[in-house]
């Protein structure tokens, strides 16, 4: 199996922000649905999924992000989706993310196939692009704080603030 590629995943965040002119956080998910022709559409349904992608019987494509349920989780969710059109995800192996969530946040990465690796990668550049970080410097040392004003998990932007300094550091 071929790895993930994430430099290409992060690149392609990069390109779509810029193709959105989106400079501000949090990351304007509903611009990028809509630019892409699909429905943006918001539930309010503890029942159903985080969010998702899908295709109505008369063709309509739909993004829906879920409020009943943890609305950051819902977004990181929709951002992965959308990773999948933008890097061309379109035969996939057969993944079952029920499994996967009952691994929780202790699943390991590697565990993942490569193309859910570079989705979130996708989805992790797109809500929390390294370059808004910088603007951020003086919040670094807090990630609760910073993951309110990106909209994003705690866990997502603690991981977040740690690549941003591994790659300062690399700049040096």
């Amino acid at each position: 199996m071929i790895p993930a590629n994430y430099p290409l995943a992060r690149n392609m965040a990069r390109k779509v922000l810029k193709q959105y002119k989106i400079v501000d956080v949090p990351t304007d998910l509903r611009k990028i649905c809509e630019g892409e022709g699909l429905e943006y559409m918001e539930l309010d349904d503890p029942e159903a999924v985080d969010g998702m992608l899908m295709e109505l019987e008369d063709g309509t494509r739909v993004a829906m992000v879920n409020r009943a349920k943890a609305y950051v989780r819902g977004r990181f969710t929709l951002a992965h989706e959308l990773g999948h059109i933008f890097l061309r995800h379109d035969k996939r192996d057969f993944y079952d993310a029920e499994v996967a969530r009952e691994y929780g946040e202790d699943m390991p990465e590697s565990a993942k196939p490569p193309w859910e690796q570079e989705a979130d990668a996708f989805a992790a550049e797109l809500l929390i692009p390294q370059e808004q970080l910088k603007k951020y410097q003086a919040e670094l040392k807090n990630p609760e704080k910073l993951a309110g004003i990106f909209q994003v998990s705690r866990p997502a932007m603690t991981i977040a603030v740690a690549n941003f300094f591994g790659s300062a550091k690399n700049l040096r």
